[in-house]
């Protein structure tokens, strides 16, 4: 192309331009901005870039940051529930416990640990090197982690209080023969990670109608004059002078000496072992007797020999003596004390309805304990309160027993795990067994031992007046700062609010629908029994 001139007015040359140089010298700058924008992006990301692999080095080391925290938890966690009780072993196992918890990123490694025993804690600590992206721009600090467990080292005082009733019979009771003496192995399991002195006792309390503190004890070598006599205990009252002081003993004689009846049989009798329902208020208190209100004593079971059926009228559960009378009224032939003496129950006797095994008190010994849970049978009615206030007694510091630990004591701790297959019950008899009740832990409803009902009321009254006793007893319980379990095993009928509000919190209370739910419930208040927690 050639030049161009431009001219002024006159025609004289002012200047020339050279289009192609002028379009060359244009491509040449555009040129060299694109260069200085390379240069500036190249600068921009030398600075950059660290600064993102930094940020992405921060994230990576928070993450693995919790990553070996949750890690070094569960491997404290877990050499505190261990046996082990020298740091040494202690620290074995926490450190296989960590190796295999622990996932780390690709380039981290880990530094140092170590779980260490202070006093009841566990105490875990490790290091590690985090993945660094950025690392020759900035200083990165190796990833830390603490972990504190307390180990369980409370004392433990439990009572298993356990339905035997006749409904538990075949597959319901031997399912739970089997969790108990699982929930006593995990427990057992519990306290042998203590270093304290006997650091669980357990005691068994089967119930139903009644419950049995002695096993057939002999009235051989009784003194009717003491009211005495071997392994009979001093909190039992023979006489029942509350009964007598309320009009409403089973004797006709003042003060009949139930034991001393016993003697003056034929047939070697025994006392069964079985104990009737202290009278209200004592019935839901761990009040020990005291001497100014017999009502505070115990009253030994003794089922009396119920009228004849000499005329096809009567309808009587347990008559196995000759009343030795011709009268018609039958609380004369009732109550008839004469006619025990030098005669031989047929059939029945004083101590039907005791069919239980005994309570079996607090104790370390798991293996007797075991086999006594394996002894157990079905049998009666179901009174859930007079099972739960026994299941207090063994744990009580009162007598009768004395066996629990004072309340409040530093580092013990009391827990009640209460199990029932059914409601509350006591039947209602015929119309013409005057009793209106028959003979249980209650004694009769005449008497007066169960507070709001009597031998006219009908069963579902019964069933409330009850209710209503239990309710209180949960409360005097957990009044005492007793841990209390309750377990309702296939009662798919009614309101389970009764032993929902009985437990100490509603996560206490297991609904099981299915008897074979049953082991996998215990299991779960073993684990919550069980007070390892992480502490930081």
């Amino acid at each position: 192309m050639m030049p161009a001139r431009i001219q002024n007015e006159r025609g004289a040359d002012v200047r020339t331009f050279d289009l192609t140089a002028i379009k060359a010298r244009l491509t040449s700058g555009a040129r060299d901005e694109s260069g200085a924008a390379a240069i500036i992006f190249a600068m921009a990301l030398v600075l950059l870039a660290p600064l993102t692999l930094g940020v992405f080095d921060i994230y990576i080391a928070s993450n693995q940051r919790q990553k070996l925290q949750d890690a070094l938890d569960a491997a404290a966690l877990y050499a505190a529930r261990s046996s082990a009780q020298t740091e040494t072993d202690i620290n074995e196992i926490g450190q296989r416990a960590l190796k295999a918890n622990l996932q780390s990123f690709t380039g981290s490694a880990l530094i140092t640990s170590s779980f260490k025993l202070d006093g009841a804690k566990v105490i875990g600590s490790a290091e590690m090197t985090p993945l660094a992206l950025a690392a020759g721009f900035f200083q990165h600090g190796n990833v830390t982690a603490t972990s504190e467990v307390l180990r369980a080292m409370d004392r433990l005082e439990v009572a298993l209080v356990l339905d035997n009733t006749g409904s538990m019979a075949g597959t319901k009771l031997s399912t739970l023969k089997t969790a108990a003496k699982d929930l006593v192995d995990k427990l057992e399991a519990a306290g042998n990670r203590s270093t304290a002195d006997d650091p669980i006792k357990i005691s068994l309390v089967p119930f139903s109608s009644t419950v049995r503190v002695a096993h057939n004890v002999s009235v051989k070598n009784y003194n009717t004059s003491t009211h005495t006599g071997p392994d009979i205990p001093l909190w039992i009252d023979p006489q029942a002078k509350a009964h007598w002081a309320a009009g409403v003993d089973i004797f006709d004689v003042q003060h009949t000496d139930r034991f001393g009846v016993l003697k003056s049989m034929k047939g070697g009798q025994v006392w069964g072992g079985c104990v009737e329902s202290r009278r209200p208020p004592y019935d839901v208190k761990d009040t020990a007797p005291f001497k100014s209100d017999m009502a505070s004593y115990f009253v030994p079971y003794f089922a009396p020999d119920e009228p004849d059926d000499d005329e096809g009228y009567w309808s009587f559960a347990n008559d196995y003596l000759n009343d030795g009378t011709n009268s018609s009224d039958w609380k004369t032939r009732q109550h008839r004390t004469a006619k025990y003496s030098n005669k031989t129950p047929s059939g029945g006797g004083p101590n039907e309805g005791c069919d239980l095994q005994p309570i079996k008190r607090l104790t370390t010994d798991m293996d007797g304990l075991k086999n006594a849970i394996d002894d157990m049978v079905a049998s009666g009615t179901t009174d859930i309160p007079m099972g739960l206030v026994w299941g207090w007694h063994t744990l009580s510091p009162n007598a009768p027993f004395e066996d629990g630990a004072a309340y409040g004591a530093k580092n013990n701790r009391k827990i009640i795990i209460l199990m029932t297959d059914g409601d509350n019950v006591n039947n209602t008899t015929a119309w013409y067994n005057y009793n209106g009740s028959y003979y249980g832990g209650r004694a009769y409803l005449w008497q007066g031992l169960l507070d709001g009902a009597n031998e006219g009321s009908s069963g579902a009254a019964r069933t409330q007046a009850m209710d209503n006793r239990l309710a209180l007893l949960c409360e005097n319980i957990k009044a005492k700062d007793i841990v209390l379990y309750t377990v309702r095993v296939e009662v798919r009928t009614g309101d389970s609010a009764l032993l929902r509000n009985c437990a100490t919190d509603p996560e206490k209370f297991y609904d099981v629908q299915y008897v074979s739910q049953l082991g996998a419930a215990f299991d779960a208040i073993a684990g919550s029994i069980d007070n390892l927690r992480i502490t930081k």
